[in-house]
């Protein structure tokens, strides 16, 4: 049986709302959307949609904002439209990818998350105003060509999508690019946060560590790729090398996500 958990956990004036796939019992993915002064960041995905709504009925939301397009961050945008009559807001380029995602949702994706309906989104300005609080837009491309994070400057909280994840990566879609990740880390960075708010681990409390750790792991694996060529290794004797034999996230996805795109996408350089 296929189940769905949702929390509503508070932090401070920031509430997370953590929603979790469950396949036979174990779950398979989970992801925050995150709810401050009326203001909703990411709708989460299409099959918790009753759930969610139900949630936001006792929030009631005044202005929702995409990070990027990922079906896992805009599954309930057109029920926000339909039930609330609030245009998210979003980059751009999302208005283009979300006018038909089963264009780009693959299946192993659909079966996790759904697929969610055709949407219209409300282009981005460079802030978002709230009752108490400015958040600023800033542009940190890399997990996709339309991503964005959000970042109060007075509370110093940076709402980072899934820029972050991790301290450590292992897999890398085809589409992302290394080195723009990279940029946008050392962008977000240099705005030394106080906390953050990850998409996928939730609140951060000492985002400036967690944050160069990541750069600095990456720097590292970069220098581990090099070397690998100088010493004339294939990209799959380098990624034995330095991510480990197996792959079963690159089998699973026909290798849409896989540690070989993370050797490749240092390589392109």
């Amino acid at each position: 049986m296929n189940r769905l958990s949702i929390d509503f956990k508070p932090d401070g004036l920031v509430h997370s709302i953590r929603m979790t796939r469950q396949v036979l019992g174990f779950p398979v993915y989970k992801v925050n959307a995150f709810f401050v002064d009326g203001l909703l960041i990411d709708t989460g995905f299409a099959f918790g949609r009753n759930r969610f709504l139900k949630l936001l009925d006792t929030l009631h939301p005044d202005v929702v904002v995409n990070t990027h397009h990922h079906e896992d961050h805009t599954g309930n945008n057109f029920s926000m439209r339909e039930k609330f009559g609030l245009l998210p807001l979003a980059h751009p380029k999302t208005f283009f990818y979300l006018q038909d995602p089963s264009r780009w949702v693959p299946w192993y994706r659909r079966f996790v998350w759904g697929c969610p309906p055709p949407s219209e989104t409300g282009e981005l300005n460079s802030k978002v105003q709230t009752e108490h609080f400015l958040f600023l837009v800033i542009p940190t491309p890399g997990h996709s060509d339309d991503h964005i994070c959000l970042f109060e400057p007075n509370e110093k909280w940076l709402f980072s999508g899934d820029l972050f994840l991790s301290e450590q990566m292992k897999y890398l879609r085809k589409e992302e690019n290394i080195f723009s990740i990279i940029d946008s880390l050392m962008k977000v960075a240099a705005l030394h946060p106080k906390k953050m708010f990850c998409s996928f681990n939730g609140p951060i409390d000492q985002p400036m560590e967690a944050i160069h750790k990541k750069i600095e792991y990456l720097e590292n694996l970069q220098k581990g790729v090099e070397d690998g060529v100088r010493r004339g290794l294939s990209p799959g004797e380098i990624q034995r090398r330095l991510l480990g034999r197996g792959d079963r996230m690159g089998f699973f996805t026909a290798g849409e996500i896989s540690k070989r795109n993370l050797i490749e996408a240092f390589l392109k350089k």
